[in-house]
């Protein structure tokens, strides 16, 4: 028999974790009822957080998004000024399983179910993400990137729970999310790949690749921007990115594909996906518009 318990306030959803052991908090529930009805998981109580109001919605203050934790996943996709700002965002909400999903998944039970294909951890990536984390002793901010312990795991104390996160999306930077799959809809990625460039003119500045399902826990590639930086696009560049993420690669064979097909994947994609990302921070793409599911165009001008 599971407890319910439906707190209307963050603080009491907070001393509800505190007080029940082995107390698991249910968002949209897309992944922890999934869990417990295949015997992965089995909690004696539930705390319920669809009440919480103050942890839902998109706000954007110059720069700076933030989008809270129980935002749900159809309203990132279907955000206009996220497709203009941080295309990447809404792109991976698009492909994250079926509208059904969208509307129930929240982005804070996507990130803290860990699971290495998540669709939003990279493109939150490319974007330099922080998360707010709310806790019985308080709250902290750490990077995206320490919030994933491994597989299935955080780095959340017991009794804490991730209530938004906080990215910039400056004017000069555009962002792209490309991945692929055995099927286009209602899969998980086998290979995702997130692309941040930010430009000066038609000069780039920085440019970050993140990704997925390639390793245990969501990365960032290392190196990619000084490869890339302080010169207009070269597909040249672009293409050893894509072999330099191939090399930082560690994936698992399994029905989606073997290791190396993997790592194959991501050497084409990377590179595809930074020109998208280029075409946006230069202007050179329709605003809002989401890219081909595999990403292929004609190179950037």
């Amino acid at each position: 028999m599971v407890e319910v318990l439906i707190p209307g306030t963050l603080a009491e959803a907070l001393g509800m974790l505190a007080d029940r052991e082995g107390a698991v908090p249910l968002a949209g529930g897309t992944d922890v009822l999934l869990d417990m009805r295949t015997g992965r998981s089995d909690p004696t109580v539930l705390v319920d957080m669809s009440r919480l109001d103050g942890l839902r919605g998109v706000g954007i203050d110059g720069d700076l998004v933030t989008i809270g934790a129980m935002t749900s996943i159809r309203t990132i996709e279907r955000d206009a000024e996220l497709a203009a700002r941080s295309t990447a965002v809404p792109e991976a909400a698009h492909v994250l399983g079926s509208v059904q999903i969208r509307v129930m998944a929240t982005l804070g039970g996507n990130l803290c179910h860990a699971t290495p294909s998540a669709e939003m951890p990279p493109p939150l990536l490319v974007h330099g993400a922080e998360v707010d984390i709310a806790g019985p002793d308080g709250g902290r901010t750490v990077p995206l990137a320490d919030l994933f312990a491994g597989p299935g795991a955080t780095t959340l104390d017991p009794g804490e729970l991730v209530a938004a996160v906080r990215y910039p999306a400056p004017s000069n930077l555009g962002s792209c999310y490309l991945r692929q799959t055995v099927r286009w809809s209602m899969d998980l990625a086998g290979v995702g790949v997130a692309a941040s460039v930010a430009v000066d003119g038609d000069r780039i500045t920085t440019a970050t690749v993140a990704l997925g399902a390639v390793a245990p826990t969501p990365f960032v590639v290392g190196g990619v921007a000084d490869l890339m930086a302080d010169d207009p696009w070269d597909p040249e560049r672009a293409g050893e990115a894509g072999r330099m993420a191939a090399a930082a690669s560690s994936p698992i064979s399994d029905a989606r594909g073997s290791a190396d097909y993997r790592c194959s994947v991501v050497a084409a994609l990377v590179p595809r996906a930074l020109g998208i990302a280029y075409r946006r921070a230069i202007g050179g793409w329709p605003v809002g518009r989401f890219s081909p599911t595999n990403g292929l165009v004609e190179e950037p001008a």
